[in-house]
């Protein structure tokens, strides 16, 4: 006869058999869908952080870019109207030629400037309008082939043909959007037919273009950018235009299709979007099962992530033959110690699939107190790592992404959020209680003059010093920069009921501080524009942006006024 031991160790093993059984299968099949999840997370982060790293450098193209057109608008405000008229005269023919010659050397020197501070430019060039009747065609610079740039021959508007639009868009885009574009990658004509991205923008004056203002860097530069980054053990990054077709990929053809059959996903579908989010995209291709990830740049091009769905899965397996091994060893303990062990293992597992499922919602603050020197006590140090890492890069990243690097103020992402904000309030409001704000715009006066006559190096000193008297009046938490020569603040609450007060203090502050320095890139002269929300008239916060923005203006032609 077994005794009640016997019975009850084998009832318990028994219990225990069927709990591993059972236990085992929900935890692998949990170990599949979280890796999974966490595949699509660590997909999509490298993805972003590819996309951020490229965005910031075509941002630099961009800002440098956007200096030159500020620059090119200032040069032509002396412009008269009546030289750009169908009808010259030979003497006005002569003055537009000796006017748009002294605007292209002036905007050649700025944009010299410019481009040698801007990494991985190949050309900068400007093409002036030929239907102006001026012999001037602008400039045109290059360094293909050279460590410096070299000035070309210009280009010639008169020899573009509009039919060839791959050859030609860098010129015509930009005139049938009447804005700044992105353009390319395309086969450059001037450029020996290599790849080329270019942001250009049409240059007008009084209705009339001018001319097309533009840099170029070539696709290989970008290329070299995704090259140099490891997906795994073997993925990689490639390049898609907008369409989803393949710009650069290292085992499929230009103008391709980037898979043939996409799994859980419909192909048609899938590259329509911004980004793959937190979409499960997978595909077969040679016989090898992969997965991958995408992002869309400021251009418009996307970014992918590649890797094979093995090497993903390769923890998962990891895991799983852990688990089985874990499972065979305590089957084989006595049944009092194997409970107990058991009991002992619940209970911070319990907590710490808590603690993940907080992880996995954002939660960083979660508690892992589990001191235990076994596997559960190694994977808890181990997810506490994971949580203090994911809270550091999560915060730097939010630092990044909405601080200023030169004045350590909110940048102009931090602003487009603090709009939409107020834009929700206005839509939201109850009552007809509209909600109180008003903007102000200031401008630095002198910027160029002093990067031109000091250097750049003193011109970030001007612009900290012009943000350190902004805050100092307004709040840091108020005062963002919009980039380049500009600051936005934004005024609410108290601030907002004494705007002028603060507007005059603002004045004396900056004329006391003029007073007590010597140096032309310390002083600061600002000019300025305020608007103030009107719940009767304004719909919308950019219409009271736009109000301050023109104010601003105003009161810039007024300094340039006083200071000739």
């Amino acid at each position: 006869m077994h005794s009640i031991r016997v019975k009850i160790t084998a009832v318990t093993i028994a219990a225990i058999l069927t709990s591993i059984l059972a236990l085992g299968g929900i935890g692998i099949l949990t170990i599949g869908l979280e890796s999974d999840r966490s595949s699509v997370e660590k997909m999509s982060l490298i993805s972003e952080n590819m996309q951020m790293r490229l965005d910031a450098y075509l941002d630099s193209l961009k800002q440098s870019v956007d200096m030159a057109i500020h620059m090119a608008d200032d040069s032509l405000m002396d412009l008269d109207y009546m030289v750009l008229g169908s009808s010259q005269t030979p003497e006005q023919k002569m003055e537009l030629d000796a006017i748009l010659k002294e605007h292209c050397a002036e905007v050649e020197h700025a944009f010299r400037s410019i481009a040698n501070n801007t990494s991985g430019i190949t050309t900068y060039f400007y093409c002036i309008n030929s239907d102006l009747g001026s012999s001037e065609h602008g400039f045109f610079w290059s360094k293909l082939g050279s460590e410096t740039f070299i000035e070309q021959p210009p280009l010639n508007s008169t020899e573009l043909d509009i039919n060839d639009i791959e050859h030609t868009t860098w010129y015509y885009s930009p005139l049938k959007a009447g804005r700044p574009v992105w353009i390319g990658p395309y086969p450059a004509h001037y450029l020996n037919e290599m790849l080329t991205i270019s942001y250009v923008a049409p240059i007008y004056r009084y209705g009339f273009l001018i001319g097309v203002l533009g840099m170029d860097i070539l696709f290989d530069t970008i290329i070299e950018q995704v090259n140099d980054l490891k997906v795994y053990d073997s993925g990689f990054v490639f390049l898609m235009d907008k369409n989803g077709r393949i710009l650069y990929h290292p085992e499929r053809e230009l103008g391709s299709e980037p898979v043939d059959v996409l799994f859980h996903t419909p192909t048609t579908e899938v590259f329509k979007r911004r980004s793959s989010g937190d979409s499960l995209i997978r595909y077969q291709i040679n016989g090898e099962e992969r997965q991958l990830a995408f992002s869309t740049l400021s251009n418009n091009m996307k970014v992918a992530v590649m890797a094979p769905v093995s090497e993903i899965n390769a923890s998962q397996r990891q895991m799983t033959l852990i688990f089985l091994l874990v499972a065979v060893m305590i089957l084989a303990i006595f049944a009092v110690v194997t409970l107990l062990l058991m009991d002992a293992l619940t209970k911070p597992l319990l907590r710490l699939t808590a603690a993940s499922q907080k992880l996995a919602d954002g939660d960083y603050d979660v508690d892992l107190d589990y001191k235990g020197d076994d596997e559960v006590g190694i994977l808890t140090r181990s997810f506490s790592r994971m949580r203090d890492h994911l809270r550091l890069y999560i915060s730097d990243l939010n630092s990044r992404a909405y601080t200023d690097a030169l004045t350590g103020v909110k940048n102009k992402g931090a602003f487009n959020l603090s709009v939409v904000r107020l834009n929700d309030e206005i839509r939201h409001s109850e009552n007809g209680k509209k909600p109180e704000f008003a903007f102000i715009i200031f401008d630095c006066n002198r910027l160029k003059q002093i990067n031109d006559e000091n250097g750049h190096t003193r011109g970030d000193i001007y612009i900290q010093n012009a943000c350190k008297l902004i805050c100092r009046i307004f709040g840091e938490e108020n005062v963002f920069r919009m980039g380049g020569d500009e600051f936005s603040v934004i005024l609410q609450k108290e601030n907002y009921q004494n705007r002028e007060r603060l507007l005059r203090s603002f004045d004396q502050e900056v004329t006391e501080y003029n007073a007590g320095v010597d140096s032309p890139w310390e002083k600061v002269d600002l000019s300025k524009g305020m608007a103030v929300f009107c719940a009767d008239s304004d719909s919308s916060a950019e219409q009271t942006l736009q109000r301050a923005d023109a104010q601003m203006y105003v009161d810039k032609r007024k300094n340039k006024t006083s200071h000739t």
